[in-house]
């Protein structure tokens, strides 16, 4: 029996009996509604009670009028509470399967639908059409029975010739004996399945009385692995993962820590590292990172710029160059080692990378940079970058020119802001010595 949670906003009584008799109408048909005129008991948290309901359903349907809409545009009360958790969940959710559904009873669909809602399709239950045929079209959307306009699918008449004997199709192991699995480094899906898990984390796991330490800005860094990998379970991921770490500094990429309240998980096929806890940690040392067995990785970290030792410090900057070459340098550096321990060969790695909270922020640097960079001021929210890495085995070689790309377009939405490959190579010596380590 599909279970279903009915979101609304409490307007004029007229529309609160609408709403309770709308519930009570799908509980007659086979579906166990939840509503909050029947499920919230005094004295219950209302916000966890909002949080279970949305997690724990089957389908969500939002009763949308022009209320509804203004309401989850505001992120406070029930309604705007509501908004973030289903906003984050969506981003998350990694089924196709349509599992927020709204209906019009108000209104039209343009004013009525939350902006969060997009281009979703709603079901009119106004009361300019038939109830009963607008109820027949939901129903079957919650127990996944098609229209019975639907005609069913007669054969194909131009059938397909029969693959020769021996032929493989599709096969999921390269090598099923050898435990290898080629992987196709499809970094966009997974940058985005892995922002849905971060931006669900944010908003689940931070007290809302302390500080989010991702408020004002956050990095996100992704790549995925493109070639033959061995075929390893989460065990053997996390053994990886330990050996992977540069060592280069003291908050190294992809940190496997030990204490119990920031270990890592595992979380469906992923292992994942949470350091946030419930909020108001510095931005630079809160990361969230989760990696795959298919190769992929992503990690989130706040800004070290906004931590208030170093706002203190250097009030005038609040991009520093060499932070940014550092922490990149350093996650180009990861990549090598994570293809080394896990990949078969020479794998490929597509790689992206997106800087957020960008806009009014000062780039400076905070060892003195000869000319000045006063003016040097962003005036974007965000900027992405991305990268393909053809032998991610060799990465070393030419990380200076990896770096010197990938950072370009975010040091230009700078006012131009541009650095050389020998200023790069000055500026993370530090981290990485070239001459030495290449022999270059």
């Amino acid at each position: 029996m599909p279970k279903v949670f009915v979101s609304y906003s409490h307007e004029e009584p007229e529309h609160d009996s609408w709403v309770l008799e709308f519930s009570a109408s799908l509980r007659k048909n086979g579906v166990d509604s939840a509503l909050d005129q029947w499920d919230l008991r005094p004295g219950q948290d209302t916000t966890l009670f909002m949080e279970s309901q949305i997690r724990d359903s089957d389908f969500v349907v939002l009763v949308c009028t022009p209320m509804y809409a203004q309401k989850s545009n505001i992120p406070r009360g029930g309604v705007g509470y509501e908004k973030n958790i289903i906003s984050a969940e969506m981003l998350q959710s990694q089924d196709l399967r349509p599992k927020f559904i709204p209906v019009l009873r108000k209104g039209e669909f343009q004013t009525a639908l939350p902006t969060y809602l997009g281009s979703k399709y709603g079901i009119d239950f106004r009361t300019s059409r038939d109830q009963a045929e607008a109820l027949d079209e939901l129903l079957r959307a919650i127990h996944e029975v098609p229209p019975s306009s639907k005609p069913s699918i007669g054969p194909n008449p131009f059938p397909k010739p029969e693959p020769a004997p021996g032929a493989i199709l599709a096969p999921v192991f390269t090598n099923p004996t050898a435990g290898v699995i080629r992987v196709d480094g499809h970094v966009e899906s997974w940058e985005k399945r892995a922002l849905g898990r971060f931006e669900f984390l944010r908003q689940t796991r931070i007290d809302k009385k302390k500080d989010d330490p991702f408020e004002k800005g956050y990095w996100q860094a992704s790549f995925a692995l493109q070639g033959e990998l061995r075929d390893v379970g989460l065990s053997e991921l996390l053994d990886i993962l330990r050996k992977s770490k540069t060592g280069r500094t003291g908050w190294d990429i992809g940190w496997v820590p030990t204490r119990d309240e920031i270990a890592p998980y595992p979380f469906q096929n992923g292992i994942e590292v949470w350091l946030a806890e419930t909020g108001g940690k510095g931005p630079g040392h809160s990361d969230f990172w989760r990696a795959e067995g298919i190769g992929t990785f992503s990690l989130f970290r706040g800004y070290q710029e906004d931590e208030t030792d170093f706002a203190k410090q250097f009030p005038q900057i609040q991009l520093d160059i060499s932070l940014v070459l550092w922490r990149v340098a350093e996650f180009l550096l990861y990549i090598e080692n994570f293809s080394r321990n896990l990949a078969v060969g020479n794998p490929n790695a597509n790689l992206r990378i997106q800087w957020t909270g960008l806009e009014n922020r000062q780039l400076g640097y905070h060892k003195a940079f000869a000319p000045s960079l006063q003016k040097h001021v962003c005036h974007q929210p965000s900027v992405e970058s991305h990268l393909h890495i053809p032998d991610t085995t060799a990465i070393k070689k030419t990380l200076l020119r990896y770096l010197w790309t990938i950072t370009r377009p975010l040091f230009e939405a700078f006012n131009f802001f541009s650095v050389t490959e020998e200023q790069v190579e000055q500026l993370i010596k530090g981290l990485f010595d070239a001459k030495k380590e290449t022999g270059i």
